[in-house]
């Protein structure tokens, strides 16, 4: 009997152990988490704050690469176009964006930022002709 209790004893300690040592290993994850969701980022500095970027789309917005042909306009990123659908079937261009922005160009594309709204009719437009751009003026 003295040694079915001592097996016993032994049993209960060694879950009791392990039962302390998962206790332990949760609270440490459960601190290490509190810990990294609590902390506050670092504020940026500076210059980071005072850099003009923009090569970037913003909130809202999507970039999109269209081409340039050979009538291309003096364009610098920052500028303001109205994109225009032109096609073989009618003589005149609908106006798809007004006042997108330019985002970066090379002799053969330029990347403009547009509303996420106007990403559909702006890719319909480019199956099925060309898009002209349109410089505006700065105000």
């Amino acid at each position: 009997m003295a040694h079915l209790l001592a097996r016993v004893r032994m049993w209960a300690a060694h879950h009791r152990l392990a039962w302390w040592l998962t206790a332990g290993v949760l609270a440490l994850v459960t601190g290490l988490a509190v810990d990294a969701a609590a902390s506050t980022p670092a504020c940026p500095t500076a210059d980071a704050l005072s850099t003009d970027d923009r090569s970037t789309p913003r909130s809202g917005e999507r970039a999109i690469a269209l081409d340039r042909r050979s009538d291309q306009l003096a364009l610098e990123p920052g500028d303001r176009v109205d994109l225009y659908a032109v096609d073989d079937l009618t003589n005149s261009g609908r106006l798809l964006v007004s006042a997108a922005r330019v985002l970066d160009l090379d002799d053969g594309t330029v990347t403009v930022a547009i509303p996420r709204r106007d990403v559909g009719p702006v890719a319909t437009a480019r199956r099925w002709g060309d898009i002209a751009l349109a410089l505006v003026p700065p105000d």
